[in-house]
Parts: structure tokens; C-alpha cells; sequence
């Protein structure tokens, strides 16, 4: 399977196409202020290494399960496969027509330093990529809102590698 982060750096960001799919790094979903998304993971391969979820990017603020969550300009809600419920809602609050939709995985960065007598320690921090080995996503068209077949390059043997996490957006 390709590294993805070559062929969007070619399309400067844009869909490319693999295997006769459109794929993408984000998708720009359209919504109107006060629009309720209800969102679900359909599947997701359990992966040991590190946690894989999507991120919904609302420039503005939104409302999950009766909560106001802003902060500051924007807000990135982050949703995490096996921590968060089956099906959940977020009503949407922003300048624009549009959320901003990725997938996303947590990687665990581990390296070693020295303390301050010049012992070695091993240290681990972690962050929330989205790009990571260049991943990409099959949007897919549904009654109410899309499908979100999504692949995390992990897995270079398989001969559809876009099924890593699924997810829906659809509008009520």
C-alpha cells in the first residue's frame, strides 16, 4: 500500500485517487448553524499500539449531550474508539457551512534522555496525529450524512485498508 503523504503532497491536499477510490485526508461536511449530527462508529479494528478515532473541527462552538463545549475561536471534539457511547449527538454552532472531518490516532512516541547526573531514562509522550504514515478516508454518500471508511496505513498487506475505523455523520 502507498504512503499516502506523497500522493496529497502531489494533489496539494486534494482527493487523489488509489485503486479506483476517491480518497481524502479531511472532508469538509456541510451544516447550517444549530444542526444536529448524530454520530456512531460502525467498526473499528482494535489496534494495541495506540487508540484510533475521528475528530469533527467546528470553528465556533458546539453542544454535546446538552453540554456547551467552546474554547476560544474553535473547538476540535475528539471521539475515541471504545471510549465513547455507540451513537451521540452534537449540535452545531458556526460561521461557516461547514465542520471539518477527520480520523485520527493517538501515537505513543518513546525515547531516551538523560536526567541531570547523565543517566539514561526512558521517556514516552503522546500526541494526537492525523496525518500519521499519511492516512486517508473513503467518504462514502448515505441517506441523512456519510460514511467514513478510514485507514490508518497500518496495515500494508491488506487489499482494502480502509476498513481500520468506520464511522457515520448524518444530519437530523
Amino acid at each position: 500500500m502507498p504512503e499516502f503523504e506523497s500522493l496529497f503532497r502531489e494533489a496539494k491536499g486534494n482527493p487523489v485517487q488509489y485503486k479506483g477510490f476517491e480518497i481524502k485526508r479531511i472532508d469538509k461536511f456541510p451544516v447550517k448553524n444549530g444542526d444536529v449530527l448524530v454520530c456512531s462508529i460502525e467498526h473499528a479494528i482494535e489496534k494495541l499500539e495506540y487508540l484510533q478515532g475521528f475528530c469533527i473541527d467546528v470553528t465556533g462552538h458546539c453542544e454535546l449531550n446538552g453540554q456547551i463545549c467552546r474554547e476560544g475561536k474553535g473547538i476540535r471534539m475528539i471521539f475515541w474508539y471504545g471510549h465513547t457511547p455507540p451513537e451521540f449527538k452534537l449540535k452545531i454552532f458556526t460561521k461557516y457551512d461547514f465542520v471539518v472531518i477527520y480520523n485520527i490516532c493517538e501515537v505513543d512516541n518513546s525515547f531516551i534522555a538523560s536526567d541531570e547526573s547523565g543517566n539514561c531514562i526512558k521517556k514516552h509522550s503522546k500526541y494526537i496525529d492525523a496525518k500519521y504514515n499519511g492516512a486517508a478516508m473513503i467518504v462514502e454518500e448515505i441517506e441523512g450524512g456519510r460514511r467514513y471508511r478510514c485507514s490508518d496505513t497500518s496495515s500494508a498487506e491488506k487489499s482494502f485498508p480502509f476498513n481500520d475505523i468506520v464511522f457515520t455523520v448524518k444530519k437530523i
